[in-house]
């Protein structure tokens, strides 16, 4: 069963120069109603709230290729998504979030019937829409609970209006969903919007010319905490509540397209640390849209060494697991050291809760473990560290900030 997490949600209408925030709250989709009240103070920005797909566990089945992934009823998700509109005059649509891609896709009423359970983008009703009569097909690979699984979407790159948090970003190149497979059609949200590190995107152009940093910060949460949210262009001093942000600078930062990646000094994990030569100068890129943590063949298995014997790689996908019946007694605290931008170390650290994905599809008796295993050089870091801190993701000055929740 899904669930929406209750959320506070802080929409702004912005001027140039200024943004007002004004607050609505949501409710579960599914569940007790929350009506708790959380006064939000944000410097600068404008904020959206982010609700969560919930079944079973707070991670979910992930795909990496391209920028979307793949939900289904028996699966154990977790993704946090907000509205966004797209159109002159804007057409409101629910999107995933999304640090690990630079695309951003919609249902198009082209699509029909395949994606009848999802908001469909009407063209036809848009006078600033530009059909660039482009065409392709992208294609997702599953490594979650059910990891063979591959899904595709054939989509049309179109141009128009994209208004986010109150503020309209112009000439926005985007893609149509056309036709997808049905892995897709009981997603909750439509599409997915990409915040790569990109300094010339549209979205990022648009901050600076309403005088606000080119920045975002996400608070991902929990399903017992809710209340998550993305601020565009501004900090939440209210989830500081006093605190510093623990800055680090991203790696490979330039004027293009790259990923939002930090440089591991060391690695712990239950305290025991791991050879250097395993992790030395590769990235860690860190994405909204995975839940768990994928780390290279060598790196995934000498991780999970260290956690217990009994998990064991399960299919050909990269996925490992162990009995359901012993995760509870088994503990599993993964430590990820990086240095700031003034050269200190700190800790970022995801909880022995973490180690659960859930249960296969195929055999309930066993439960997927958070790392998951890939032809890749370093790793990704996704939701199961995310929603333990606060994130602040800079463009301008190429860096990224941490305050840990304390939940």
């Amino acid at each position: 069963m899904f669930y929406h997490l209750s959320a506070q949600a802080l929409l702004a209408s912005t001027v140039l120069g200024a943004s007002i925030p004004q607050t609505l709250h949501l409710i579960q989709r599914t569940g007790t109603k929350n009506t708790q009240d959380r006064s939000t103070n944000t410097s600068r920005g404008a904020e959206e709230p982010l609700q969560n797909v919930f079944a079973g566990t707070d991670l979910q089945c992930a795909y990496f290729h391209f920028s979307c992934e793949f939900t289904n009823t028996t699966g154990i998700t977790g993704r946090w998504f907000g509205k966004i509109g797209f159109g002159t005059p804007p057409q409101t649509f629910q999107a995933v979030f999304d640090t690990g891609s630079f695309d951003t896709e919609i249902p198009g009423i082209m699509c029909a019937l395949p994606c009848l359970k999802q908001q469909q983008f009407d063209y036809t009703l848009s006078s600033t829409f530009v059909n660039m009569n482009e065409t392709g097909t992208m294609h997702f690979t599953g490594r979650g609970v059910q990891a063979n699984d591959t899904e595709s979407v054939d989509v049309l790159k179109v141009v128009d209006t994209m208004m986010l948090l109150g503020m309209p970003v112009p000439e926005t190149t985007f893609y149509l969903i056309t036709n997808q497979t049905v892995g897709f059609f009981n997603n909750p949200y439509d599409g997915i919007v990409g915040l790569g590190f990109e300094p010339n995107s549209s979205i990022y152009t648009v901050l600076r010319h309403n005088s606000l940093p080119a920045l975002f910060s996400l608070y991902l949460t929990p399903r017992r905490i809710g209340n998550a949210q993305l601020t565009l262009g501004g900090i939440n001093d209210t989830i500081l509540n006093g605190s510093d942000l623990l800055w680090a600078p991203i790696l490979k930062s330039n004027n293009k397209r790259d990923t939002w990646s930090l440089s591991p000094s060391g690695m712990m994990v239950n305290g025991h640390a791991l050879k250097e030569n395993l992790f030395a100068k590769q990235p860690m890129d860190f994405n909204s849209r995975t839940s768990n943590i994928v780390m290279s063949h060598t790196l995934a298995t000498a991780m999970n060494a260290l956690i217990s014997p009994e998990i064991q790689p399960i299919g050909p996908s990269g996925a490992f697991g162990m009995p359901c019946a012993r995760i509870p007694g088994i503990h599993a605290e993964i430590t990820f050291t990086f240095h700031s931008t003034a050269g200190k170390p700190f800790n970022l650290t995801i909880p022995s809760e973490e180690l659960s994905v859930g249960p296969f599809v195929d055999n309930p008796s066993i439960c997927q473990t958070l790392i998951n295993s890939m032809n890749i050089e370093g790793g990704i870091i996704g939701a199961s560290l995310l929603k333990h801190y606060y994130s602040v993701w800079d463009i301008d000055h190429a860096r990224m900030g941490f305050k840990h929740n304390n939940f």
